[in-house]
């Protein structure tokens, strides 16, 4: 109940460039991967949302889905909506586990990219251009910080739930 209490009962605000900047070293992405200035189009040179569909690098390996936010306002103010909206269940699995993660549709357009047209073995992987409203959001405490700092490890627009 004591880590409970001192995540207060007012959710936090969320600045998601600032948060990444402070907490990389934990594993905060959102910017990086999945920011309005990730490029769209596939290029061999570079990161791109397209890319990740065929495993391009610096990508690890491919995915089915890959989509950016569309620009910094949105997703700022969709990932602080969240926690505004769900701060009782999140406070709780932080106070708990250390770590919430959750999804859901807001219900506008918040981010665009591509889908694997042939996803689960229909076909040769084929990247689709689309527009989402599905979000995923993660957060985690920073290790160590006494009282819990909550941070947004990712945050991004997604195709499935």
């Amino acid at each position: 109940m004591e880590r409970y209490d001192q995540l207060g009962a007012e959710p936090p605000e969320f600045n998601i460039a600032a948060n990444d900047a402070a907490n990389s070293g934990h594993g905060a992405h959102t910017d990086e991967r999945h920011g309005p200035g990730v490029p769209l189009p596939r290029d061999p040179s570079t990161r791109t949302v397209e890319g990740r569909i065929y495993g391009d690098p610096p990508w690890g390996r491919p995915e089915n889905w890959s989509y950016r936010w569309t620009d910094a306002s949105t997703m700022n103010r969709t990932v602080n909506d969240y926690v505004r909206q769900n701060w009782e269940t999140i406070r709780s699995d932080l106070a708990l586990r250390g770590r919430h993660s959750g999804g859901f549709d807001a219900g506008h357009r918040i981010g665009e990219g591509y889908y694997n047209n042939g996803m689960f073995g229909s076909g040769p992987r084929d990247a689709q251009y689309t527009a989402t409203s599905l979000v995923v959001v993660r957060i985690q405490i920073v290790p160590g910080s006494d009282p819990p700092e909550p941070f947004i490890v990712t945050a991004y627009p997604a195709g499935l739930l």
